[in-house]
């Protein structure tokens, strides 16, 4: 338990780093730790994978298809730059969110030598096998943001998928007073960032007979698609639409535009959620309509390279190991599970960047994605 309590601590200073007002953040040790009802969580003894440095680490990323992924891998970049002194060499492969690719990439890595394998898997079930197999191998795997389906690895760096889930759909049907009619704005189905959040929410509308899924539609993480999968909802189902569940917040900013672009006004664009976008807090500030915004930091990439040598140095590491999430909410959208939100969306925002900037990227003020570059072991 009190390794699970000091890396949580340093965790709190990356969420602190974020070009936000971190004073309004909470940083305290994660609430799914703290607010389990269980007497005892999951703890993985890495003894036999103590080695002494320097080290090889790989890592299999899924791909680059969003901005989400994009700060992620400057984060882990970044991150071994920071611990240049043990790492010897970070080897980075990008499946292009092909299967196929990642397992190919996977291999590859694994026969130039690996001392640890990093992997966020494009889709949980087809990437099983092959993590499986590098860890029967006795090469240590740490997860991060995607796992496969089984637990054949050391352990899985995320934030909390399922209290996303869950307090995302509870605020809806608080907001909608248990009955309403809801979209599932998905991001990529088979991921498991999608489908560990969408579940859980579905538990939740489930005990509300009043709570009506419309449509499920997938937006593969983009805000082109999400415009245009929401056109066809709106088109289908007009102002029978009362509120937008979206895993995360990379589709939300089309989505936003197609109830505009539809002609609703600012103030009938039904609630929805949303995660990390600078966009969406934007356009419910100028629109007035409820938002509530819980983030999953890709700062969480860098922390997997942290936890990977936290498992090469042997120290025992817990089974899931979670990084905080910021609840952020609009002005009178209080509801009875979130009566206080860690801040309000004016505090969260940055008025004057990109809407694709993600707030909650923990690269720091001067941070710019475009034109990012460190010079770290590879």
């Amino acid at each position: 338990m009190k390794a699970i309590i000091a890396s949580c601590l340093s965790l709190a200073c990356l969420a602190a780093a974020a070009p936000t007002t971190a004073e309004a953040q909470y940083s305290g040790a994660p609430r799914t730790f703290l607010f389990n009802p269980a007497l005892d969580v999951c703890i993985r003894d890495t003894a036999k994978f103590k080695k002494a440095p320097p080290y090889v680490i790989g890592f299999a990323n899924a791909g680059l298809g969003d901005s989400w992924r994009v700060v992620g891998l400057h984060s882990l970049e970044k991150a071994a730059h920071d611990h240049a002194d043990v790492v010897k060499k970070l080897l980075i492969t990008d499946a292009g969110h092909d299967d196929a690719k990642q397992v190919a990439d996977i291999q590859d890595l694994v026969s130039r030598g690996v001392d640890l394998l990093i992997v966020s898997a494009n889709t949980s079930q087809a990437l099983d096998p092959a993590v499986t197999q590098v860890t029967e191998r006795g090469i240590p795997v740490v997860m991060v943001d995607r796992r496969v389906d089984s637990d054949n690895f050391v352990t899985f760096v995320t934030a909390s998928d399922a209290m996303m889930g869950r307090l995302f759909a509870q605020w809806i049907v608080e907001k909608l007073n248990g009955k309403g009619n809801v979209i599932i704005l998905g991001g990529q189905a088979g991921s498991s960032p999608n489908e560990n959040r969408v579940k859980p929410a579905m538990q939740v509308f489930g005990a509300y007979p009043g709570i009506k899924i419309l449509d499920t539609v997938y937006s593969d993480w983009s805000p082109v698609k999400g415009k245009q999968v929401m056109q066809a909802m709106i088109a289908k189902h007009g102002h029978n639409i009362n509120a937008v569940f979206a895993p995360h917040g990379l589709q939300v900013p089309g989505a936003i535009e197609a109830f505009l672009e539809a002609g609703w006004k600012g103030n009938e664009i039904p609630p929805i959620t949303s995660a990390d976008m600078n966009g969406p807090m934007k356009m419910a500030i100028k629109y007035k309509f409820p938002l509530l915004d819980i983030d999953y930091p890709p700062a969480m990439m860098g922390v997997a390279l942290d936890v990977a040598l936290k498992v090469l140095a042997g120290a025992s590491v817990p089974c899931v190991y979670t990084i905080n999430s910021n609840i952020v909410l609009t002005h009178g959208d209080e509801t009875p599970s979130i009566p206080h939100p860690d801040m309000y969306v004016e505090k969260h925002v940055v008025p004057d960047g990109p809407d694709d900037m993600l707030v909650s990227g923990g690269m720091g003020p001067d941070y710019n994605p475009s034109t990012f570059k460190i010079d770290f072991p590879h």
